[in-house]
């Protein structure tokens, strides 16, 4: 298991953030715990989820440690993102476009679902669950639904081109066992074949070109290697804006966030992430919820 430090779709945004306490203090919205503990009492009795009761356990640990921070960072996109050296989760309003807690954004669904959301990046980023490569093929089967709904029709995986489809499903575990849970080099190749039942070695000296950890180098396998001819970062980035929204490029790109963005989706009227991801793959996502629950529960 691997942390990305830096996002290559979001150009270079960090991924996780090395704050000190000054330099959250310097940003941090007056009140805005208290205010957030406030709203989420509220709606305490109406939330229904597995989860509720560690989010509203860390709420009140808040009350007295610095476990959550509620900042106003113009310089970073983001909704919430894990400051490692202080060991703090944070909910960053500048993309809520508010800087105010009570206001109408983000709301209380947001507030869970970014507590949730930050739950999901801090267990992972500390390893408090070993999340191994074990699970890279219910990662992969997801990815190969979603990948499918975006660019089935435009490439032909549809239709007459369907043989693609296996070669489709191995390029896609290399990168999930690449860059997800760091595996290299043939490595790459043997856990991805069992997987998908590709004959790589037709291949071998054209795979050795990409490095699998890249979503950069994926897109262009995929390309390349005639799954999805004259795809490139731009058309992938632009397909996935339109359908997944923005808040959805990290999940792509690392495991921390990836999880941490099917747990947020469960949050209906949230706008963390796309609520309907469920749908992508039903059975892969419950199995990745399994996931998040091991997390929760740590």
């Amino acid at each position: 298991m691997i942390i990305k430090q830096n996002f290559v779709l979001l150009k270079d945004v960090p991924n996780i953030l090395t704050m000190s306490y000054s330099e959250l203090e310097k940003i941090s919205v007056p009140g805005g715990l208290d205010k957030t503990i406030l709203m989420l009492d509220f709606s305490r009795e109406s939330i229904d989820h597995f989860a509720k009761e560690q989010v509203y356990s860390l709420l009140e640990e808040s009350k007295k440690k610095n476990k959550i921070q509620i900042v106003y960072l113009s310089s970073y996109n983001l909704p919430v993102f894990y400051n490692k050296s202080t060991d703090t989760i944070v909910i960053n309003l500048f993309p809520f476009g508010t800087k105010d807690i009570m206001a109408s954004r983000p709301g209380n669904k947001n507030l869970y679902a970014a507590i949730l959301y930050g739950i999901c990046l801090q267990g992972v980023v500390n390893k408090k669950v070993k999340i191994d490569s074990r699970y890279a093929p219910i990662i992969s089967s997801f990815f190969n639904s979603m990948l499918i709904r975006l660019f089935g029709k435009d490439y032909g995986l549809l239709g007459s081109f369907m043989s693609e489809i296996s070669k489709m499903k191995f390029l896609t575990n290399c990168y999930i066992n690449g860059a997800f849970f760091g595996e290299t080099g043939r490595n790459v190749y043997a856990s991805s074949l069992s997987y998908a039942g590709f004959n790589y070695k037709e291949i071998i000296d054209e795979l050795n070109k990409y490095d699998f950890s890249d979503i950069g180098n994926f897109i262009q396998a995929l390309s390349e290697l005639k799954v999805m001819p004259g795809l490139n970062k731009h058309l992938f980035t632009a397909k996935i804006l339109k359908s997944y929204t923005f808040n959805f490029l990290p999940a792509l790109e690392d495991l921390s966030r990836f999880l941490a963005t099917m747990a947020s989706s469960q949050i209906v009227g949230s706008t963390i992430a796309p609520t309907f991801l469920y749908r992508v793959n039903e059975d892969a996502f419950g199995k990745v919820i399994d996931i998040v629950r091991l997390i929760v529960r740590k």
